[in-house]
């Protein structure tokens, strides 16, 4: 059956290897907006382009989404969904395509996100700076206990 998967979680959480285990196993199409980003814009681009290029990235990986559903491809979503407000809309989306969602929630200590970030930034991915990984903290909302989520696939860990 056709679906959507997606994960929220805050920076270096896992997202992308949950994303990237989810994609073999479901199978489903991976759709990565740090990569899209990193495709367009570089590994490190300044806040006045990644402000604005990010809801347009955004848009994009919603689109080629859409596609795949409706061509019977499930999707993994590797976006975050931070807010209380963009996951009430990615379930709203999800209703009017009459497709089932998913939602996984990764949640790891500060200090341990911190240390995965000093490796990613080491790497090819998006670079984010233990700065801008404290600034943004604040804007993460946990799911709240009445937001429905899906459990971890078996045998893989939490953090």
């Amino acid at each position: 059956m056709t679906a959507i998967h997606a994960v929220h979680g805050f920076i270096a959480s896992g997202k992308t290897t949950l994303a990237r285990h989810l994609a073999l196993t479901v199978p489903a199409l991976h759709l990565n907006s740090d990569d899209i980003m990193v495709t367009l814009h570089g590994q490190d681009p300044p806040e006045h382009v990644y402000r604005p290029a990010l809801p347009r990235v955004r848009v994009v990986v919603r689109d080629i989404a859409q596609r795949c559903l409706q061509t019977g491809t499930s999707v993994v979503l590797d976006d975050g969904y931070w807010t209380r407000a963009s996951r009430d809309e990615l379930r709203a989306w999800a209703a009017r395509l009459g497709v089932p969602l998913s939602l996984y929630a990764l949640n790891v200590p500060d200090d341990e996100a911190l240390r995965r970030l000093q490796l990613r930034n080491a790497g090819s991915g998006l670079t984010v700076t233990p700065e801008t990984f404290r600034l943004f903290r604040t804007q993460l909302e946990r799911p709240g206990p009445d937001e429905q989520l899906t459990a971890l696939p078996d045998g893989y860990p939490a953090a």
